[in-house]
């Protein structure tokens, strides 16, 4: 099945403001190497109703549904968001950190002409996450691999989170070469609350 087909499929759905459907890489962040195991699908909904109508009676979910092993279904209230995906960003949303994990997500188009500085300078810092106290799980995601990245990470807390994101000196370095190089042409950053974790087997 071709891409554009899965795309107009879901996206063809009451209540539907936003979705994305997404590869992974490696569990060090950003990546060539894909992960065939593993996909995720963002999305946002004008209310909850329509979301559970879509699980139930959307048949190309239910399929991939029931050709999945596991699926993990994390329900998010963002408080935090700057920047846009593809001219918007659809997690505008009125709330505040409300204490406890936390999951983020950063998103970038990467300029063409800047790909290889891009990759190679992100492999080191992607990496150190996982060492770092209080993350909890990270992963690469993305449309397009290298071009359209993404991360999503889960934080014990906003607190650890931000001693990783001020204080860890390869981050603050891509941080730093990112504006001065300017390598991204789009740029998302979003903090959530978890709502809620719910794993489907």
């Amino acid at each position: 099945m071709g891409a554009y087909t899965f795309n107009k499929s879901l996206i063809n759905f009451n209540g539907l403001k936003f979705i994305k459907l997404l590869g992974t890489g490696s569990k060090d962040g950003f990546s060539i190497v894909p992960d065939f195991s593993s996909y995720v699908m963002i999305s946002s909904w004008e209310n909850d109703d329509f979301r559970r109508k879509f699980i139930v009676e959307n048949k190309l979910f239910q399929k991939i549904i029931n050709k999945s092993s596991k699926r993990i279904e994390i329900k998010i209230d963002p408080y935090s968001y700057v920047g846009s995906w593809n001219g918007i960003n659809p997690f505008k949303n009125k709330s505040s950190y409300k204490e406890g994990k936390i999951i983020v997500l950063t998103r970038a188009r990467v300029r063409l002409n800047k790909l290889i500085n891009f990759f190679i300078s992100t492999s080191s810092a992607a990496k150190s996450i996982n060492r770092k106290k209080g993350a909890e799980y990270y992963k690469g995601v993305g449309e397009l691999p290298i071009i359209e990245q993404a991360t999503i990470s889960i934080w014990e807390n906003e607190q650890s989170m931000k001693d990783y994101a001020y204080s860890d000196s390869n981050h603050l370095k891509i941080i730093n070469k990112a504006r001065k190089d300017k390598w991204y042409s789009e740029e998302l950053f979003v903090r959530s609350n978890i709502l809620s974790l719910k794993e489907y087997n």
